[in-house]
């Protein structure tokens, strides 16, 4: 007895995730931003001594994001920290 299966496609590994990886547009407002950074942005504005515990509520991201997100704005100029961690506060430098 012989039994044949035939399959119509296979697939590789990893053609499930394939050309979908940057694939998605980010969602992005004035100056290229995205709504998070624009969002913590506009806490920093309000509250220059605003911290990175009361970020990640307002925001509803995790701490990773908000660093990650923190060190975006510090590489490209958006944001200078002026003072101490403790004492400091955010200096918003591009709009």
């Amino acid at each position: 007895m012989t039994v044949t299966i035939t399959l119509n496609s296979i697939k590789k590994v990893g053609d499930k995730i394939g050309n979908n990886i940057g694939d998605k547009p980010v969602n992005t407002r004035k100056h290229g931003l995205n709504l998070t950074i624009e969002r913590i942005l506009s806490e920093m504005r309000h509250n220059p001594s605003i911290t990175k515990s009361e970020l990640v509520v307002l925001i509803e991201i995790s701490d990773t994001a908000i660093d990650n997100n923190i060190r975006y704005l510090r590489n490209n100029g958006y944001i200078k920290r002026i003072g101490e961690n403790k004492n400091g506060y955010w200096e918003v430098i591009k709009q």
